[in-house]
């Protein structure tokens, strides 16, 4: 098992030995998922990012200042 610290921006180092263990370099997308009070980190395969992209280009209109201060709170 290894151990990491939240720091003050909510950001996490992931150990060099589960970087190593998935794969990931710089810049590579992860995933996570929650269930029954565990998480669970991933290397995003290719066809998730490709999807993602696709569907970041399509929700352009809920980007304004507006929608942030209204969705800030959730």
């Amino acid at each position: 098992m290894h151990i990491s610290r939240l720091s003050a921006d909510n950001k996490a180092l992931i150990p060099p030995e589960v970087r190593d263990a998935l794969g990931l370099k710089e810049g590579d997308p992860i995933l996570f998922s929650v269930k029954d009070g565990q998480a669970v980190i991933r290397k995003a395969p290719a066809s998730d990012t490709a999807y993602l992209r696709a569907l970041e280009g399509s929700l352009s209109e809920w980007s304004s200042p507006e929608d942030d201060e209204a969705f800030d709170d959730l």
